[in-house]
């Protein structure tokens, strides 16, 4: 695969999915490498750290080149792969954590230079991280953050395997903006499980607040996937590993 062009992400470790392509072999929670004009971010390090490496150089991302890392939650699945991904580095990328999970990532990463975000906070030029924002599901809470790119068609938000709270996530990215119009949500949703009635209220919910585009990885579960799609057409994207999106 050559470089992915700018302003674009590129799915670099992800859910099993049968949409995904063939010949690759993806493993491990959602990762993605967000490629902008000031430089490269990884977002999110996957539940598993030769998978995620093994996709990278797969997928011909140049690890040397990721300029900051941001984790999307507390929880440790999502950043198991984050230790190897440092090593891989020579550019010593600052890593952009929510608090809950500073002193965790820091312990399991010793000379790495960890910021909690505890207000939106400026990664690169043009790109944000808004948090940290509690989010609740199946009666457990955890924190959250969300990337923020702010680009000519719009915001372009992208958040880890998150749950219905997702759209939660969207509100507070508008009240940060001003309301600016959202181009494209990016993660996986876990509704797996969830009732049909639910997934049509959420899809409803996004659609009220002005979300353009939904690129939806294999965790949000078939069923969901396939009301999604009736409801949004074109307007939803697969979030395979290996799967390039612009915008």
């Amino acid at each position: 695969m050559a470089d992915p062009p700018t302003n674009s992400l590129t799915v670099a470790s992800s859910h099993p999915s049968s949409k995904s392509k063939t010949e690759l072999t993806p493993r491990g929670y959602l990762s993605t490498y967000v490629r902008v004009e000031a430089g490269v971010i990884l977002f999110d390090t996957g539940s598993e750290s030769p998978p995620l490496l093994t996709g990278l150089v797969e997928l011909g991302l140049d690890q040397a080149l990721i300029d900051a890392v941001v984790l999307s939650h507390d929880d440790p699945e999502h950043f198991h792969g984050l230790s190897d991904v440092l090593k891989a580095t020579a550019m010593k990328p600052k890593v952009f954590v929510p608090p809950a999970a500073a002193e965790a990532v820091s312990t399991q990463n010793p000379g790495a230079t960890v910021v909690a975000v505890a207000k939106p906070t400026r990664v690169l030029p043009d790109a944000w991280l808004v948090g940290p924002i509690t989010v609740e599901f199946e009666g457990e809470t955890s924190s959250a953050q969300a990337l923020v790119l702010d680009q000519p068609d719009g915001l372009v938000v992208i958040v880890g395997c998150t749950n219905p709270a997702v759209a939660s996530i969207v509100e507070e990215v508008k009240e940060v903006f001003g309301h600016r119009r959202i181009n494209l949500v990016a993660g996986g949703i876990h509704l797996r499980g969830s009732k049909r009635n639910a997934i049509k209220e959420l899809s409803l919910r996004m659609q009220q607040m002005g979300v353009k585009r939904l690129a939806l990885s294999g965790c949000t579960g078939e069923p969901a996937l396939k009301i999604f799609r009736q409801e949004w057409g074109d307007r939803v994207i697969s979030l395979d590993f290996g799967n390039t999106i612009g915008f």
